[in-house]
C-alpha cells in the first residue's frame, strides 16, 4: 500500500504540473500590441499590449492563467504594460523568428528565464536573463539580464522541451551556417552552460538562417523550417538532449513557421513566396516508414502563413500579417479534416505581421482520453470474485497514437480498494481476477504508467459484489433410488428464499429427485439479489 501511495502522489503532481504549464501559456501577447485571453473559449481578444514585435516575441501567465509578463526578446514588459525594472537592453531582436522563448524555474514559483537569440542581424548568439517575480511590488525584475550561453552567431530558432524526467528543461538553438544544435538543461540547480551537441542535417549559411524550429508535445522529434531552403525532421532524445536521423521533407521551399498538432502525430509547415506560393504542408508522422512519412504530404491553402503556434484550445494558429489569425481547428486530424481557415480568429484592432508567442510544445500535450476497463462479478471465477480485463492500450501493449510520437506505455498497477486481502489487493497482470474479502461496494483503480514522466492515467470504476457463494451437495441419486440434494448460500445478508426447477420445491433441501439436470433460483432479501445455478445430478 505504501507504494502504491507513493505512485498516486506522483501522478497527481504530474497532473499539477500539466494543469500549470497549461495556464501559463493563456496569455498570449504579440504582434502590433495584438493579444488573445485563452482563458474564456473562444479567446477573447486583448487590445491592451504594449509591445510592437515583428516578429518573435514570448509570453507567460502564473498558474490561474493571470498575465505576468511578455518580452519581444529586447524589452521586458510587466503586467501594467510597462517596462519592467531593469527589463530593457536584452541581447533578442524582434525582428528574429523566435527571438525568445520564457521557462520557469523548476522547483521555483517566482523565478523565470528568458533565452533569447539575435539572429542573423547580430552575433551574440543564445543568452539568458532571469525574472524574479516577488520583486517591484509582484511586477517583477530582471536580476540577471544577458548571461551568455554561446557567443557565437545563432540561427533565428529558438525552441524547449520538457526533460524526460519530468521536472528539468531542454532548451535547443542552432549555430548558424553549421549543422550544429545545442540543447542546454534547466534545472532546480540553473542552466547547465555545457550543451549537448549533435551536428546533424542541412548547414545553411546566411541569408538563409530565416524560420523556426519545434519540439512535438512528448518531445521525441524536432521539426525545422528554413525562409528559402527546407523542412527537415529529426528525432529528439529528451533523455540526453541529442539530435539525431534526420529526414527531409522538402527542399527547395520556401517555408517560415512550423508546428505538431496537440497528439504530436501531424506536423505543419507553412509555404510562401515562389516555392509552394500560398499553402500550409501536413505530414502524418504515424504513415510508417520514413518514405511513407514524405508521401503523406498534403497540402492545404492558405494565405501568406508566418509563425504557427499550438494554443490551449488544440487548435494551431498562424500570423498572416492582417488583423486575424489562420486557424487548424483539428489539427490531430489528416487531409482536408483539419479544418484550416484563413480567418480562424480576429485579433482587431490590433494586428501581427509574422508575430506569434513562442510555447513549448511539450506543455501543450494533450493527455490519452481513460478508455475504461471492464469487470465481471460472478461466482464461476470464484467466491465472490470479479473478472477484470484492461482497456486495449494495455492488452496490446500498444503506443498511444504511433510509436514514433506517441508516449509508450511501461508498466500498470491495479488496486482492488479492499484492504483486507493484504497482499491480493494489488496486481500488475493485464487481466487479473480478484476474490473479495466481502459482500459490499469497492472502487478498484487501474494505472497506466508511460515513458518520460508523461501524466500517468488512472482510471476508476466501483464494483458491486453482490452474490452470495452458493454451494449445491447431494446424496446418491440413481434411477432404482430417488435421492435428495441441498444448496447453501454463504457470505450474504438473508434471508434466503430457493426454487428447485423441475418440481418448484421451495426449501434448502430437495427431496424425490431424479438423475438429470436442475435449475435452482436463491433470493437474497437482504441485498435483493438472485442467483441461478444450474447443476447436473448423475
Amino acid at each position: 500500500m505504501k507504494k502504491t501511495s507513493k505512485i498516486l502522489l506522483f501522478a497527481f503532481s504530474l497532473l499539477g504540473h500539466f494543469l500549470f504549464s497549461q495556464n501559463q501559456n493563456k496569455k498570449w501577447y504579440f504582434g502590433n500590441q495584438a493579444g488573445l485571453d485563452f482563458t474564456t473559449s473562444p479567446p477573447t481578444i486583448l487590445t491592451n499590449g504594449a509591445m510592437n514585435a515583428l516578429e518573435g516575441c514570448a509570453s507567460m501567465a502564473d498558474g490561474s492563467g493571470n498575465l505576468l509578463f511578455y518580452t519581444d526578446g529586447v524589452t521586458v514588459y510587466n503586467s501594467s504594460h510597462t517596462s519592467m525594472s531593469n527589463g530593457t537592453g536584452l541581447l533578442g531582436n524582434n525582428s528574429a523568428c523566435q527571438a525568445a522563448i520564457i521557462l520557469r524555474k523548476p522547483g521555483s514559483t517566482s523565478l523565470y528565464y528568458i533565452f533569447t537569440v539575435q539572429g542573423v542581424s547580430g552575433s551574440s548568439g543564445l543568452n539568458y536573463s532571469i525574472v524574479d517575480m516577488t520583486l517591484s511590488s509582484g511586477q517583477g525584475s530582471v536580476t540577471v539580464k544577458n548571461s551568455p550561453l554561446y557567443s557565437a552567431g545563432c540561427y533565428e530558432k529558438l525552441t524547449g522541451t520538457q526533460h524526460c524526467n519530468g521536472s528539468d528543461y531542454w532548451i535547443v538553438s542552432h549555430d548558424i551556417s553549421s549543422s550544429v544544435f545545442r540543447a542546454h538543461q534547466l534545472s532546480a540547480a540553473g542552466v547547465n552552460t555545457a550543451a549537448v551537441t549533435s551536428t546533424i542535417g542541412t548547414a545553411v549559411g546566411l541569408p538563409y538562417s530565416l524560420g523556426c524550429m519545434k519540439i512535438s508535445p512528448n518531445g521525441s522529434k524536432l521539426g525545422m523550417t528554413d525562409y528559402l531552403g527546407y523542412v527537415d525532421l529529426f528525432d529528439f532524445n529528451n533523455s540526453t538532449g541529442a539530435v539525431t536521423n534526420s529526414l527531409s521533407l522538402l527542399s527547395n521551399f520556401s517555408s517560415y513557421g512550423c508546428e505538431f498538432s496537440a497528439d504530436g502525430t501531424k506536423f505543419y509547415a507553412g509555404a510562401f513566396g515562389s516555392f509552394g506560393s500560398g499553402s500550409i504542408r501536413q505530414w502524418d508522422l504515424c504513415a510508417g516508414t520514413n518514405t511513407a512519412i514524405v508521401a503523406s504530404q498534403y497540402t492545404i491553402t492558405a494565405s501568406s502563413p508566418w509563425s504557427m503556434q499550438i494554443g490551449t484550445d488544440g487548435k494551431i494558429y498562424v500570423a498572416r500579417g492582417t488583423f486575424t489569425l489562420g486557424a487548424i481547428s483539428n489539427p490531430n486530424v489528416s487531409g482536408s479534416g483539419c479544418n484550416y481557415s484563413d480567418n480562424g480568429q480576429s485579433i482587431s484592432p490590433k494586428a501581427t505581421v509574422r508575430s506569434l508567442p513562442n510555447y513549448i510544445a511539450s506543455s501543450f500535450w494533450v493527455h490519452p482520453p481513460s478508455v475504461p476497463f471492464t469487470h465481471t462479478v460472478s461466482n464461476t471465477f470464484g467466491c465472490q470474485t470479479a473478472s477484470f480485463t484492461a482497456p486495449p492500450v494495455v492488452n496490446n501493449f500498444s503506443f498511444v497514437g504511433c510509436s514514433s510520437v506517441g508516449y509508450s506505455l511501461t508498466g500498470i498497477q491495479w488496486n482492488f480498494g479492499d484492504p483486507l486481502s493484504g497482499f491480493a489487493n494489488s496486481s500488475n497482470l493485464a487481466n487479473p481476477a480478484h476474490a473479495f474479502t466481502n459482500l459490499g461496494t469497492y472502487t478498484t483503480q487501474l494505472i497506466l504508467y508511460y515513458t518520460c514522466g508523461a501524466m500517468n492515467d488512472t482510471i476508476t470504476q466501483v464494483v458491486n459484489v453482490n452474490q452470495p457463494c452458493i454451494s449445491v451437495s447431494s446424496t446418491s441419486i440413481t434411477c432404482a433410488s430417488l435421492g435428495s440434494a441441498t444448496v447453501q448460500a454463504t457470505n450474504g445478508i438473508g434471508p434466503f428464499s430457493y426454487t428447485w426447477m423441475p418440481g418448484g420445491q421451495a426449501n434448502p433441501v430437495a427431496t424425490g429427485l431424479s438423475p438429470g439436470v436442475y435449475t435452482i433460483t436463491v433470493f437474497d432479501q437482504g441485498n435483493n439479489f438472485t442467483y441461478t445455478a444450474t447443476t447436473l445430478f448423475t
